[in-house]
């Protein structure tokens, strides 16, 4: 599995992520400061999870999840690095990518919703 973790979301994530063996695109390391669609492109052509703290990809219409394998938005203000790598690691942990594909998953500190 592909993911995309954008520049706004902690390196940590990508670190961790990359340590349970999954396939990592660095926004922040490889494309800094790159457009939202560009960004979003990218996950199109590589058939990629994204993982984001950016508002904007929530909206449909410019960015359709239906068109990916999903659309991980980090909704909680103010986070640690290690809490938002515990988030993601515990997200990951429970759904299986199937259960998300194509969705809009918005995560909260205590819940997850899946659109």
């Amino acid at each position: 599995m592909k993911i995309v973790v954008d520049e706004n979301v902690s390196y940590g994530v990508v670190i961790k992520l990359l340590e349970r063996g999954y396939n990592v695109i660095s926004i922040a390391k490889e494309k800094k400061s790159t457009l939202d669609k560009d960004i979003f492109r990218l996950v199109l052509k590589k058939g990629a999870i994204l993982i984001t703290r950016d508002h904007h990809f929530t909206n449909p219409i410019l960015y359709p999840p239906d068109k990916t394998k999903g659309i991980i938005y980090i909704r909680i203000g103010n986070l640690r690095s290690d809490e938002e790598i515990d988030i993601i690691d515990r997200f990951f942990a429970n759904y299986p990518p199937e259960q998300f594909k194509g969705k809009l998953v918005v995560l909260y500190r205590n819940s997850v919703h899946i659109r």
